[in-house]
């Protein structure tokens, strides 16, 4: 289920329940599209920029814990993903959009963890 979507000129951000989907268009004909999604569970912490005097954009950073592989080659470079999204503020409220990911990531459900079984010896 689609919660809110999100036009930044050619690329599409949308935030799911269960997941954010980032749909980025490449090239200058736009044929080719790269589409990156990420469950809320790898999230691990958010970041805001608000809106300055000067600059209409407010910044959401996601910080994952997904490793971001740069080359097949070795040596391999390996960090983890961080997405970037501009938002119009005079379209959306930041804080909104922050609520959005905080109960979905930070104050989501999170799942039990699995009970082990008792075990019972006998001898």
């Amino acid at each position: 289920k689609i919660l809110r979507a999100f036009r930044q000129a050619r690329d599409m951000f949308l935030y799911t329940n269960r997941r954010f989907l980032i749909i980025d268009t490449k090239g200058l004909s736009g044929q080719r599209v790269k589409y990156k999604t990420i469950p809320y569970k790898y999230v691990d912490h958010i970041e805001f920029e608000t809106a300055g005097h000067m600059d209409r954009d407010a910044e959401v950073y996601c910080h994952t814990s997904i490793s971001d592989i740069v080359s097949n080659g070795i040596p391999r470079a390996v960090g983890l993903t961080r997405t970037k999204q501009s938002i119009l503020v005079k379209h959306t409220d930041i804080y909104e959009v922050g609520k959005l990911l905080l109960d979905h990531t930070t104050f989501g459900d999170i799942p039990p963890e699995p009970v082990e079984p008792e075990i019972e010896i006998t001898f």
